[in-house]
């Protein structure tokens, strides 16, 4: 089957190209190997609506005033698909009081506006986004897992072959690895970035209140005592459950979501150590790769879950003592079956130690700033692992060296969420554009 415009993946890089080229008069179509987008979009989807999160402007090479435009556009946009209108962040007076707090206990709190949708609206959204392109012509093949990508745009699937003048590729942060062998196959230029490796931390939502009343998903960025390394907060789900990201080769990840209309009484967020690597040995991906393998082997085969006194305390937690009233373990239940989908253990052993001493050092500091999170009877996961962390050469519209290849998004080192993902597609759709 041809096609002037091919796109790879259906997350919201992939529907901000559409959206911004369906009127263009080409043949458009997205393939995607789920029953739909099973990123970030579908998964709590949560806007932060700020140049500071989610992209690298001078990566992007756009000015921050461009920024802010094209985020205005991707608001707007959700908006008309029935987004919450209520946004977070706009408490100016109280954001000020909690960055002072954050400066005082030697952390940063980056300030931002933003839209919470929640897995159970996010579904009615895309779907009619999807609703709305499928109209102008653009065709989606779900379930349709691309193999392989051959020079001439020859792309090979599960459902067939199919080939483009143009092709777009941004299968998110699931399937990084996959692009990179592409990649290298294809000759297309890249280099290894930072990755993200850590945690998820779950709470009673009373103890993260304070600050998720403000800011729906606070940012918090601390420098480690130990090793001055980078550690940050990420996809703060209030209200929310840790969940189980789809099995990864040989390996499970960890990941956390919220409905907007049933919550638990549990919040939950990512904490994560940004590793950068250099010589003699670089590839990021493989490191995060071999971490997560090695969690999910310690947990016989599926992720771990802790007692934050525990982990705290180097010992390892234990199924039969999981829930012991006189270390008030049963004050937080978890979201996810410790029987069935994870394992209590040890995290410490687990995770390399430079790791856990920024993990160790990054709770201990939240905990002067919002009073609770190292409260004993709280929970850690792991693996928790960002892999956004090849980076592409790219011109200004995101196009390779491979002429009429484009990549974005999570799983091409793009962005690093949703706004940034969609503010993708916009400078790819603008690319293929000027080549018409």
């Amino acid at each position: 089957m041809k096609y002037d415009v091919i796109i790879i993946g259906s997350g919201p890089t992939a529907l901000w190209t559409a959206f911004n080229l369906q009127k263009e008069n080409l043949s458009i179509a997205i393939l995607e190997k789920n029953t739909f987008s099973s990123g970030g979009l579908m998964n709590d989807c949560k806007l932060n609506l700020s140049p500071d999160i989610c992209m690298d402007i001078e990566e992007l090479k756009i000015t921050r005033k461009q920024a802010e435009e094209y985020i205005k556009q991707i608001d707007d946009k959700f908006l008309e698909h029935k987004a919450d209108k209520k946004l977070y962040g706009t408490n100016t007076k109280e954001i000020k009081k909690w960055k002072t707090r954050t400066e005082r206990c030697g952390a940063t709190l980056v300030e931002a506006k933003q839209r919470h949708i929640g897995t159970d609206n996010s579904i009615k959204l895309i779907k009619s986004f999807k609703n709305e392109l499928e109209k102008n012509n653009v065709k989606f093949f779900l379930n349709t897992e691309v193999k392989e990508i051959e020079k001439n745009f020859k792309i090979k699937t599960t459902k067939g072959d199919f080939s483009a003048k143009y092709l777009v590729v941004a299968p998110g942060r699931s399937g990084a690895y996959w692009l990179r062998e592409q990649a290298k196959k294809l000759k297309i230029k890249y280099k290894w970035g930072p990755i993200d490796v850590g945690v998820r931390i779950e709470v009673l939502s009373e103890t993260y209140d304070p600050i998720t009343e403000i800011i729906y998903d606070p940012k918090f960025k601390f420098i480690t005592k130990h090793h001055n390394d980078k550690v940050r907060t990420f996809c703060t789900n209030k209200g929310g459950k840790v969940r189980l990201e789809p099995k990864n080769g040989n390996f499970t990840l960890i990941n956390g979501d919220a409905l907007k209309n049933h919550k638990t009484p549990n919040t939950n967020f990512a904490l994560l150590n940004t590793i950068d690597l250099t010589e003699p040995y670089g590839d990021t991906t493989e490191f995060g790769r071999n971490i997560a393998k090695e969690v999910n082997r310690l947990g016989g085969g599926k992720p771990i879950i802790q007692r934050i006194g525990d982990f705290l305390n180097g010992k390892r937690s234990k199924l039969k003592t999981f829930f012991d009233k006189n270390k008030n373990y049963d004050m937080v239940t978890p979201t996810l079956d410790i029987k069935n989908q994870v394992v209590p253990g040890d995290i410490t052993m687990a995770l390399p130690g430079r790791i856990v001493d920024n993990i160790r050092d990054s709770l201990i500091l939240l905990d002067k700033i919002v009073p609770g999170i190292i409260h004993p009877a709280n929970l850690i996961y792991a693996p928790e692992i960002k892999f956004y962390d090849t980076k592409y050469k790219t011109d200004k519209f995101l196009e390779t060296n491979l002429v009429n290849l484009f990549v974005g998004g999570d799983g091409a080192g793009k962005s690093r969420g949703i706004t940034g993902a969609a503010l993708n597609g916009i400078l790819i759709a603008q690319g293929i554009k000027n080549k018409l």
